[in-house]
């Protein structure tokens, strides 16, 4: 079989699903393909450029509709949604992406979905560039977390509860009264809860944010 970019990722992710990234290897590769590895270097020079089409192909059908809608807050929800599907398919598909700097087709159609409806809607071109960097770490993370508790068969509301029962005592008074949220299991609301968070801290459009962004920055950088 005739080795080529597009056939090395395909079963590159295929062996992400089965053996998880801790598991993945480029011996393990190129058996599955028949191969010896050095025929895979020849394309590929490490694992680390591997990587970089791998994240781009998880991304493959994210945005892949133009969407001119002047409704940005709708498009920054619908993206955000689209991002988590995506990397979700894939075992392990956050960890692969998180890391990488890809700029390929696949994620620029998206940062262009993101950027492009929130310039339309007003925002400057620095806003709407750090409010799809700010977003796509929140998904990562997010994902991130949810494949982990995957891995390890997740945790019920209950045993949450038990396990953060420790420090809902006195000393915690905030901790104890927040557990019922806290311990709550229901992803898929907890992530749109946060995705709504970062749309409403944008302000509106074109209204001047800067010396906000700019007091809080310095903020963070003065010593305690």
């Amino acid at each position: 079989m005739a080795l080529d970019r597009q056939i090395i990722v395909a079963a590159a992710l295929d062996q992400l699903d089965q053996h998880g990234l801790e598991g993945f290897s480029m011996r393990r590769l190129a058996a599955a393909l028949g191969v010896q590895a050095p025929s895979i270097y020849w394309h590929y020079p490490d694992k680390t450029a591997l990587f970089d089409d791998m994240a781009d192909a998880l991304l493959q059908g994210v945005a892949s509709q133009p969407d001119d809608a002047t409704d940005y807050a709708a498009v920054l929800r619908h993206m955000a949604g689209q991002l988590r599907d995506a990397l979700r398919r894939r075992r392990d598909g956050a960890l692969v992406y998180a890391g990488t700097f890809v700029v390929r087709d696949n994620v620029l159609r998206l940062a262009e979905t993101v950027i492009g409806a929130m310039t339309r809607a007003g925002y400057d071109s620095q806003t709407a560039a750090r409010t799809a960097f700010t977003m796509l770490y929140y998904v990562l993370g997010f994902v991130i977390e949810e494949q982990a508790l995957a891995r390890r068969g997740g945790l019920d509301a209950s045993e949450i509860a038990s396990r953060l029962a420790i420090m809902a005592d006195d000393r915690y008074p905030a901790v104890r009264a927040a557990l019922p949220h806290i311990s709550d299991t229901d992803h898929d609301a907890r992530f749109k809860s946060g995705v709504e968070l970062i749309i409403r801290g944008l302000g509106r459009p074109g209204a001047d944010n800067e010396e906000q962004i700019q007091q809080l920055v310095k903020a963070m950088r003065s010593p305690r």
